[in-house]
């Protein structure tokens, strides 16, 4: 099984502005928990930010995700200080790459890695650019080979699916 944190992976297309320009904070921004927050206003609580220590946590905005989805406690987050001096915090999501072992409505595990589906979890097929605007033609099942990029929980322990893209469909 494949699995990484990253700022932006496998559907990082979907995240560019109407000029074309991506989003990502610059690699040396520090890495953070959402601790709380209230619409666009969030607490997070730093982790690798020299002078700061894990304990004291700095006010930011969150970025707007695409398709109603919204920050939690407990989200792994980015903070970029780049933007107009205003503070962003930038979703950080696990990527699980691999086979599907089992796969229900509200959950899929790829490789023995649970992963929690959501309504809201957007389909791509194969190489195609743009999400399915309905459930897939065929659906998923075991053996098919999937990538799925999950906002990773550290409250709750879980990884819930945000974009799912099926690779090979399973013979």
């Amino acid at each position: 099984m494949k699995e990484e944190t990253t700022r932006r992976g496998l559907f990082a297309g979907v995240f560019r502005d109407t000029a074309g320009n991506s989003p990502l904070p610059p690699s040396d921004a520090s890495a953070g928990v959402l601790v709380s927050g209230s619409g666009q206003n969030v607490t997070v609580r730093r982790y690798g930010s020299a002078g700061l220590t894990a304990a004291e946590p700095v006010t930011a905005k969150a970025e707007e995700l695409p398709y109603g989805w919204t920050l939690r406690p407990g989200d792994l987050v980015v903070l970029d200080e780049s933007t107009a001096g205003q503070r962003v915090a930038v979703t950080l999501h696990r990527n699980v790459s691999g086979s599907v072992t089992e796969v229900t409505a509200d959950r899929i595990s790829v490789n023995g890695q649970v992963c929690l589906l959501d309504p809201r979890t957007v389909h791509y097929e194969g190489t195609s650019g743009e999400p399915a605007a309905k459930p897939l033609a065929q659906p998923l099942k075991p053996g098919d080979t999937v990538a799925l990029e999950c906002f990773d929980n550290r409250v709750d322990g879980t990884l819930t699916v945000h974009f799912m893209r099926r690779i090979r469909q399973a013979a």
